[in-house]
C-alpha cells in the first residue's frame, strides 16, 4: 500500500504525540482543557450531541466548529485521544468512567473493601480478551484516574475529589459487541467473583444481583463516537449519569446510522490532528527546554505549516555534533533503516518483524554499527509506522536493561501461591520484564487452547491422559528457557544466526487450588512424558513463531547481544558500554506508565479461578466429565549458552550475510533467504553529550532530517543515557 509523501511525514510526526499517550488520557496535564462548553443538542435519550440529527457538515467551517467544540469537553478530548490510540479501524470507539467510592459509606456486607473491588474491576478490564466470552474483535485499555492531575474530567463528570475514577476505553469492529457494552460485560463477569472472594457466604445469585446494583450507581460517564444505538445498547447504557457522543446513531443499518458514522469520522478527522499538534507543541517545548534551546530559538529548519513541528531534527543533530543549540546545520543518516522508514511505501518491509541481529562495537574507531533483519511485507499489508518506530526503540531499551542488571535477575515466575516472587523488582520496571511475564501467561493460554477437548488434538490428549476412566487432571510446571543459539563473532562484531527458545515441562502440584490433583508418582511420570512429547513441541513452535510472542523474541535477541558485550568487557576489550554493565541504572529503559507486574499475576489467578483451564465434555452415555489442567512456571533467561559458528559454516548456512549487513548500512539490503536487512551507524557518545538529550528518544521529528537523525541517535541515546526516569511512557498491551 503506497502512502502519499505528505501523509507519511504526518504519520511520522504523529509519533511524538502518540508516544505520549500511555493511556487514553496521555501525560498528566497533556489533555488539560478550558472550561467545557456543553454541546448544543440533547437527544431523546439524554445524550449530549456535537452534531444534531440532520445537521449538515458540508463545509470545512462547520467541521472546524464541531471538532473545536468536541475538544472543549474533557470527555470529548479523552474520546479523541482514544481514537488516536486505537487508530483507524472499522468500528466505534468509546470511553467510560466508573466511580465506586460511594460504597465507602454503604458497605453491602461486612468485610467488603472498596479499594479491593476497584482493583479487581481494573484487573478484569485489563485482562486478555480470551478470558471473557464477548463476541467479536475489540481492543480495551483501563486505568485509575486520580483527581490531582485530572480536575477537568472530574468537574465535567461531577465526581467527588476524594474518589478515584476508573477510566476504560474500548474499540470494537462492526458486527461485534458494541464498544459501550464491553466494559459492562466484563464488570458483570468479574464483579460476582470479587464479591465472593470477600464474603464466602454470598450466593451466586446474590453476588450477581449486587454487582448489577453497584454497576448501575457507579456508571458516571460515557463518551462515544456514535450515541448508543437504538434497540441494542441504549438500555444497557442508560444508567450512565452523563453521556455524550459526536452524532446520533439510531437503528443499526438505517440511513441515520450511516450518516452518524460519516459525521463522527469527519469530525474526528479534524479533531485528532488538532489534539496531536497541541500535544506535540507541548512536548516539543518541554524537550527544547531540556536540551537548553530557548523558546524563540530559530532552528533554521522549516516545520509543517502551523504545527510548530520544525527544529527537532536540528536540535538532535546539534546534540550529536556538539553544535550550539541554535545552529542551523542539520545532519542526516542515509542508512538502510532510515531509508526504509522514510520510503513512501515503507520500503516493502513488514516492520512488525524487525529483529536486531547484528552489532559492531569499536569505540574510538568505527563506533557503533547495528542492523535489523525483517521480512518483506505481504501484498496489501497496512502498517502502523508509529508502532514500527516504537518497536525499534523498545529493542534498544531491552538491550540497556540486560546490560545494567545482573543476569541473576533475569527470571519471572507465575505461581499462584507465590504472589511475592513474580519478578525481580528491578526487572519488573522494564519492558524486558514485561515481555517475559506476558509471554509466560500467554504460554499457559497457548497450552490451554491446545488441550481443549473440543479440538481433535485436545480430544486425543485427554483420552491418552485419562485412560479408561475418562477423567483426567494434571498439573505441571512449564517454563521458557534459551534454546539453540548460534552466533558468529568477528572481532568487535556479532552476528546472531539462530536464536530459538525452548520450553521445559515437569509434573508438579500446587495444593489448595480448584484444579489441584492428588499426587500419583506413577501417573505423573507417564503424564509428564505425554506432555513433553505431544504438547511441548506445539508450544515451542508457537513461542518461536506466533506473533503474540514477538516481544519476547526481540527481548531474547537483545539478551544475546548484551551477553556478548559482557563477555568482551570481562575479557578486557574496551566497549562503548563499560560504564553501564551491572550499574543498575535503568535510565530510559525504565517504564513510565502505570503497568505493574502484579497485573499479570492477578490476570493469571483470575483465569484459574474463572475456570479458563477447565473443560467440560459429554460422553455418549450423557455424563458430563470435567477435565482440568493447571500450568505454572515462568521464563528463565539467567543462563545463556551460545554456540560459535565458523566463517565457513556461516557462509554455508547464511550465504553472503556479511556482505548483506555491510550493504544495509547504506540502504535496505536483501539476503538470499529473502530477509531484508536495515542498518545504521552512530558514533560512541561522550558523557557531556547525552546529559543534554534526556527526552529526545520518544520524540521523533516531523521533518525528514529529524527522522533520519533520530534513527541514528536512537540506539546511543536509549542505551547510554540519560538519567533515571527519562524513558517514554509505554502504551499498554
Amino acid at each position: 500500500m503506497r502512502i502519499p509523501t505528505h501523509s507519511r511525514w504526518r504519520r511520522l510526526a504523529a509519533l511524538s504525540g502518540a508516544a505520549l499517550i500511555a493511556f487514553v488520557s496521555g501525560v498528566p496535564g497533556a489533555l488539560a482543557a478550558p472550561t467545557p462548553t456543553p454541546p448544543p443538542f440533547i437527544d431523546a435519550n439524554g445524550v449530549h450531541l456535537f452534531v444534531p440529527p440532520g445537521a449538515s457538515l458540508d463545509t470545512d467551517q462547520q467541521l472546524e466548529a464541531a471538532s473545536s467544540q468536541l475538544l472543549q469537553s474533557p470527555m470529548g478530548r479523552r474520546l479523541v485521544a482514544a481514537r488516536m490510540r486505537f487508530g483507524v479501524r472499522p468500528g466505534n470507539v468509546s470511553v467510560e468512567w466508573f466511580d465506586f467510592s460511594w460504597l465507602q459509606g454503604e458497605k453491602p456486607f461486612p468485610g467488603f473493601q472498596v479499594d479491593a473491588f476497584h482493583n479487581d474491576m481494573l484487573n478484569a478490564l485489563r485482562a486478555a480478551n480470551s478470558a471473557f466470552d464477548i463476541k467479536g474483535e475489540y481492543s480495551i485499555a483501563a486505568k485509575s484516574v486520580d483527581y490531582a492531575d485530572n480536575k477537568q474530567i472530574y468537574a465535567e463528570l461531577g465526581a467527588k475529589q476524594a474518589g478515584k475514577l476508573l477510566e476504560v476505553s474500548t474499540s470494537n469492529v462492526f458486527q461485534g459487541t458494541h464498544s459501550e457494552q464491553i466494559p459492562l460485560d466484563r464488570i458483570r463477569a468479574a464483579g460476582p467473583l470479587s464479591l465472593q472472594r470477600m464474603s464466602k457466604g454470598i450466593s451466586d445469585a446474590a453476588a450477581k444481583s449486587l454487582t448489577e446494583s453497584i454497576l448501575a450507581k457507579s456508571s458516571v460517564g460515557l463518551a462515544s463516537e456514535n450515541s448508543p444505538c437504538l434497540n441494542k445498547c441504549d438500555k444497557q447504557t442508560q444508567d450512565f449519569q452523563r453521556r455524550l457522543a459526536i452524532a446520533h446513531y439510531g437503528k443499526g443499518g438505517s440511513p441515520d446510522s450511516k450518516a452518524s458514522v460519516a459525521a463522527s469520522q469527519n469530525v474526528m478527522g479534524k479533531a485528532a490532528p488538532k489534539l496531536r499538534r497541541e500535544m506535540s507543541r507541548k512536548s516539543e517545548q518541554e524537550r527544547r527546554e531540556a536540551v537548553g534551546l530557548k523558546p524563540d530559538c530559530d532552528t533554521g529548519v522549516a516545520g509543517r505549516s502551523g504545527e510548530g513541528g520544525g527544529g527537532r531534527g536540528v536540535v538532535m543533530a546539534a546534540a550529536l555534533r556538539r553544535q550550539a543549540p541554535c545552529s542551523s546545520e542539520g545532519g542526516s543518516s542515509s542508512g538502510g533503516l532510515a531509508e526504509a522508514l522514510a520510503s513512501q511505501d515503507t520500503g516493502g518491509i513488514d516492520f512488525s518483524t524487525l529483529e536486531m541481529r547484528y552489532l559492531s562495537d569499536n569505540p574510538g574507531s568505527g563506533g557503533l554499527q547495528y542492523s535489523f533483519s525483517a521480512k518483506a511485507a505481504a501484498p496489501g499489508l497496512q502498517q502502523d509506522i508509529d508502532a514500527g518506530l516504537d518497536l525499534l526503540t523498545t529493542s534498544i531499551e531491552d538491550l540497556r536493561a540486560w546490560l545494567v542488571l545482573e543476569p541473576t535477575k533475569f527470571w519471572v515466575n507465575l505461581n499462584p501461591n507465590e504472589p511475592g516472587r513474580i519478578v525481580d523488582a528491578d526487572l519488573g520496571q522494564t519492558n524486558a520484564g514485561r515481555a517475559l511475564l506476558e509471554a509466560d501467561l500467554q504460554m499457559k493460554r497457548t497450552e490451554g487452547k491446545l488441550l481443549d477437548p473440543e479440538t481433535d488434538f485436545g480430544a486425543r490428549y485427554w483420552k491418552a491422559l485419562s485412560g479408561p476412566s475418562g477423567k483426567g487432571c494434571y498439573s505441571s510446571r512449564l517454563w521458557i528457557v534459551p534454546g539453540d543459539v548460534q552466533v558468529r563473532e568477528e572481532g568487535g562484531s556479532l552476528y546472531i544466526l539462530k536464536a530459538s527458545l525452548a520450553v521445559n515441562a515437569k509434573a508438579e502440584h500446587i495444593a489448595g487450588l480448584p484444579q489441584s490433583c492428588d499426587p500419583d508418582p506413577e501417573s505423573d511420570a507417564r503424564n509428564e512424558r505425554l506432555e513433553q512429547t505431544t504438547v511441548v513441541p506445539k508450544v515451542v513452535e508457537a513461542v518461536n513463531t506466533a506473533p503474540e510472542y514477538a516481544p519476547l523474541r526481540r527481548a531474547f535477541l537483545a539478551r544475546i547481544v548484551a551477553q556478548w558485550i559482557r563477555k568482551r568487557h570481562q575479557e578486557g576489550h574496551p566497549t562503548s558500554f563499560d560504564k553501564l554493565i551491572d550499574s543498575g541504572d535503568l535510565g530510559p529503559a525504565k517504564l513510565q506508565g502505570d503497568w505493574r507486574p502484579r497485573q499479570v499475576f492477578d490476570d493469571y489467578v483470575h483465569s484459574i479461578e474463572s475456570g479458563e483451564f477447565t473443560y467440560k465434555q459429554t460422553t455418549e452415555e450423557g455424563d458430563t466429565v470435567v477435565t482440568s489442567t493447571m500450568v505454572f512456571g515462568g521464563v528463565d533467561f539467567s543462563k545463556l549458552n551460545t554456540n560459535p559458528v565458523s566463517a565457513e559454516q556461516m557462509n554455508s548456512l547464511y550465504p553472503r550475510l556479511p556482505q548483506t549487513v555491510k550493504a544495509s548500512k547504506d540502504h535496505p539490503a536483501s539476503a538470499p533467504d529473502g530477509s531484508i536487512w536495515l542498518g545504521e551507524t552512530a558514533a560512541s557518545p561522550g558523557s557531556s553529550l547525552w546529559s543534554r538529550t534526556s527526552d529526545a528518544v520518544g520524540d521523533f521529528a516531523a521533518s525528514r532530517t529529524g527522522v533520519m537523525v533520530m534513527l541514528v541517535v536512537a540506539l546511543v541515546v536509549v542505551t547510554f543515557g540519560i538519567r533515571s526516569g527519562s524513558g517514554r511512557k509505554r502504551q499498554p498491551s
